[in-house]
């Protein structure tokens, strides 16, 4: 099963992503949701968006890091929203990343300072259209990444996964969690069939 390194939104480590990290728990993975707000949560994004700003992108990007190091079983990334950040420049930047899932949020490679690394497995979830994700963010990250894919949840709001939000969608919550369940078991099948017998 894999070991999965989550980052959380603008609106911090809320109970709707404590409970999807508990949920893949009980399927067997093992899940880290650091909580880089200290507790704090939001249900306004203005907020939420302006308490990250507090802490900085340095610090962020810092905190990132220091987790990688500290969870080194971890090789599957998970960031929704802001947390994409973390997640994608973590698969760019550790070599023993071998699975990447940005939800609500991509970045072109460059702005993160590297490439993306091709075998890295990568999925994207996006409102379609999303206020706060451009198009041509994530053209420029499957530039670099064709083989991703992408779901996009037409009339959706930013983190309509999240049922904590105001925005929460329960059917398309529901159809991003079994697109996310599946993927990692697809990755645990395409990593045992690489092993030798």
């Amino acid at each position: 099963m894999a070991e999965i390194l989550m980052f959380h939104h603008a609106m911090g480590l809320t109970d709707g992503l404590v409970a999807f990290a508990e949920r893949l728990r009980a399927a067997g993975h093992v899940v880290h949701s650091p909580d880089l707000y200290a507790g704090a949560t939001f249900t306004d994004a203005d907020e939420g968006v302006a308490y990250a700003q507090s802490i900085g992108h340095d610090a962020l990007e810092e905190a990132a890091h220091l987790l990688a190091r500290r969870h080194r079983g971890a090789d599957v990334l998970m960031g929704f929203s802001l947390g994409a950040m973390p997640a994608q420049l973590l698969a760019q930047d550790r070599r023993r990343m071998r699975a990447c899932m940005l939800v609500s949020g991509a970045l072109p490679p460059s702005a993160l300072g590297g490439v993306w690394r091709h075998e890295v497995a990568l999925q994207i979830h996006v409102a379609d259209p999303d206020e706060y994700v451009e198009p041509d963010e994530i053209d420029a990250l499957l530039c670099h990444a064709p083989h991703a894919r992408v779901y996009r949840y037409p009339s959706k709001g930013h983190l309509f996964m999240d049922p904590s939000l105001p925005e929460y969608d329960a059917d398309a919550a529901d159809r991003f969690e079994e697109r996310a369940t599946g993927w990692l078991a697809d990755i645990d099948e395409h990593l045992l069939s690489r092993r030798p017998a």
